[in-house]
This record gives structure tokens, C-alpha cells and sequence, in this order.
């Protein structure tokens, strides 16, 4: 059989086509993604670590936080530095008392609570029973230890000072750096302002009996809670809704969980391991701050405690600016978070 000219052609091509595709580079294959890019956020919080910031460690090391794509560096400290930072947008989240966001509007600083964390004041006044003070009135001519005369303690006394109507002439206050067990264990002073989860706790572990005054209960104050920057909110919404709703996980979980929160405090505060039983304490002491009121969702502030306290915050000479009740916190990101 005769092979055409057109035959010849075609076979022609389809050699040149196979050598041409054999000569071809391969096709690149598409690169796996990777792990997605975390935004990192340094935190601040209180002056030491501490099985205190418990659902913090628990939302770092359950990944709440990677979950809503964020990497969170836990930094300690005083709040009123971290305070100074969030206002100049060098930090864009810190943990801080609720009346620090007052003293803070009043020297200008565009800083907003937007996340509750505890949901009760947590600062008291302790005393030995046998001290016979039970009451605010029992401390007149009376030696009280506070910290010094800055943040939520020195708040907290002229909170009660104003609502018991004590003449604060007639008692001592003396500062006493963060000693308060101490001192009143061994009778330097005769009662100390400090966190209801730590010297009272101590004394109370020592064997001591303890009577507790607690602000709470003459005058209500925000407590303490996340806090961001008027520039954060309005350029990262969603960073916000983020940090707010990790929190919040954190501390359902350690609710709901607190042997596994606690143990995963250990992780973080290794040393607290070497005094078990007290901090033990401390955990156990925090659990009912951390816990919302009936009716009340994780997160949410109480809107009517923020003028209450800014007008306190007045007349006790503590601000001398005015500051809008309405700007200092909002529940816009609780209600986001919420699942």
C-alpha cells in the first residue's frame, strides 16, 4: 500500500508533537499551605505571674486564642504602666481593675473595658477575729496596711472611706508594699486592704481565723477585665471580638474544669508547685469572682455601675477631669463573642 503525501505529513506532525511534549518542563505541583499567620498580641498582666490569670494560661494552651488566630505573649507587671502603654497604642490589650479606665479617660487616655472577667470587687479589708473588726466602723483609731497609695487597693479604701462615712483622720494607713499577710500576721498593723484570694487566704492557711470586710458590699466598682484602645477597636473589630471570645473560653473552661485548669496554671507558674496547697487556695478563692451573676453572660459589664463610679471617683477628689460614663466600656464585643 502506497503511503500518501498527506499521510506522510500527518505522521510527521505527531512525531514532532510527541518529542516536543517529551521535552516539555513538568508542570510545578502547588505547594501544601502552611500554617496560618498567627497576629501577635503581647498582653498585659498583673505584676507577677499567677494561678490567678488561670484562663488565660487555659486559652493559650487549649489554642482559643490560635483558634480566633491570634498569638498571645502573657507580660507582667503594674497596670498602671501597662494603662500608659495601651493609651500611646505601644500595647493594644491589657487585664486591669475597671476604675483604672476612669483614672486613665481623666489623663486623656483613649482606652475602653470591653470584656468583663470578674464580676465582683475583689478587693477587701482582712483582719484576725480576734482583732474584734468586723465592720468599717471598727477601724477607727485603727493601723490599716495597703500597698501604697496607688491602684485597686488605695481605690478601693476611699470607696469604703466615702460609703461607711469614715472619718479617715482618726485611722492610720500605712504603706506596707505587698507584705499584707505578713504585717498582720505578726501585728504591724491591725487590718491590710489586699485581694480577698491572697492575704486573707494566707492567714486563713496559717490557722488564723479571719474576719473580711469587702468593698462590694458598701460600693459597687468594676472589676477587673480586658481592656483595649479607641484605635483597636475601630481598626480591628474582629482582633477584638477575637481576644474578648478566647477569654471567655477560658474562663467557662476553667469554671466548668477546675482541676484541669489548674493543673495547666502549673504549667505556666511551675514555682506554684512548691507551695501546692496555698495557691491551691488562691484558684479555689477566685473561682466565685469569675463567675457571672444569675442573668448575666460571661463578658458582660453591668452598665450602671460606671457612672456610680465615676461620680464616687469625683467626689473623692481621685479625677479632676469630667469623663463620659459612656465611653468607658462597651459590651459590643461580649454580645460578638458569645457562641
Amino acid at each position: 500500500m502506497k503511503t500518501t503525501m498527506k499521510t506522510k505529513n500527518l505522521l510527521i506532525f505527531l512525531l514532532l508533537l510527541a518529542l516536543t511534549a517529551g521535552c516539555a518542563p513538568p508542570i510545578p505541583a502547588t505547594p501544601e499551605p502552611g500554617p496560618p499567620t498567627l497576629t501577635p498580641v503581647k498582653l498585659g498582666l498583673g505584676y507577677i505571674p499567677s494561678v490567678q490569670f488561670a484562663p488565660i494560661y487555659v486559652a493559650i494552651d487549649q489554642g482559643y486564642f490560635t483558634d480566633e488566630g491570634i498569638a498571645v505573649e502573657p507580660e507582667h507587671g503594674f497596670e498602671t504602666d501597662f494603662l500608659a502603654l495601651l493609651g500611646t497604642n505601644e500595647r493594644q490589650f491589657v487585664v486591669a481593675s475597671g476604675e483604672q479606665i476612669v483614672l486613665g479617660r481623666a489623663q486623656g487616655l483613649p482606652v475602653t473595658y470591653v470584656a468583663a472577667w470578674y464580676h465582683a470587687f475583689p478587693v477587701v479589708i482582712f483582719a484576725p477575729a480576734e482583732s474584734g473588726i468586723r465592720q468599717p466602723q471598727d477601724l477607727i483609731g485603727k493601723k490599716v496596711g495597703i500597698p501604697g497609695l496607688f491602684g485597686a487597693s488605695y481605690i478601693a479604701w476611699k470607696g469604703l472611706v466615702m460609703a461607711a462615712a469614715l472619718p479617715e483622720a482618726q485611722i492610720q494607713l500605712e504603706s506596707i508594699g505587698f507584705t499584707q499577710a505578713a504585717a498582720v500576721s505578726e501585728g504591724l498593723v491591725d487590718a491590710a486592704t489586699d485581694y480577698a484570694v491572697n492575704g486573707p487566704v494566707q492567714l486563713q492557711l496559717a490557722g488564723r481565723a479571719v474576719n473580711v470586710i469587702r468593698i462590694d458590699d458598701y460600693l459597687r466598682l468594676p472589676a477587673n477585665g480586658l481592656i483595649s484602645n479607641e484605635k483597636t477597636i475601630a481598626e480591628q473589630p474582629a482582633l477584638v471580638t477575637g481576644m474578648t471570645r478566647a477569654l471567655l473560653r477560658g474562663i467557662r473552661f476553667t469554671l466548668d474544669n477546675p482541676d484541669a485548669a489548674f493543673a495547666i496554671s502549673l504549667k505556666f507558674v511551675p514555682e506554684a508547685a512548691q507551695a501546692l496547697d496555698t495557691n491551691r487556695a488562691i484558684f479555689d478563692a477566685s473561682l466565685p469572682f469569675w463567675t457571672p451573676p444569675p442573668g448575666r453572660d460571661l463578658g458582660f459589664t453591668d452598665p450602671a455601675i460606671w457612672p456610680e463610679t465615676v461620680a464616687f471617683m469625683q467626689a473623692a477628689g481621685l479625677i479632676d477631669q469630667p469623663v463620659d460614663s459612656d465611653r468607658l466600656w462597651t459590651n459590643e464585643f461580649a454580645a460578638a463573642a458569645q457562641p
